[in-house]
């Protein structure tokens, strides 16, 4: 039996090399640090998918983890690194009120 794309559950943090937070247009790893060189370059491991949880407001981010440190001193993604990695059918976004 073949898995079917449509019902995997991308919450799953080990089918992930990398995850992003979003809110609005910013965007900040969560994690992968590991492989942050890979996906600006494009190349090492990359391509691989990038899991993007997407937050309505800050505080809604802040609340989702608890202990994640101030923006301000987490690495920030360009947001067109992240359109790129959209483009390529990378980017697997899931909405807050889906995590």
């Amino acid at each position: 039996m073949t898995d079917n794309p449509d019902q995997h559950d991308y919450t799953k943090e080990q089918d992930f090399l990398m995850t992003l937070l979003a809110v609005n247009q910013g965007y900040w790893l969560y994690e992968g640090v590991d492989y942050l060189d890979d996906l600006l370059f494009e190349n090492g491991r990359y391509p691989f998918k990038v899991r993007c949880l997407r937050f309505e407001t800050t505080f809604d981010k802040t609340r989702y983890v608890a202990a994640w440190p101030s923006t301000k001193t987490s690495w920030i993604i360009n947001p067109d690194i992240v359109e790129r990695v959209k483009r390529q059918g990378l980017l697997i976004e899931i909405f807050e009120h889906d995590v």
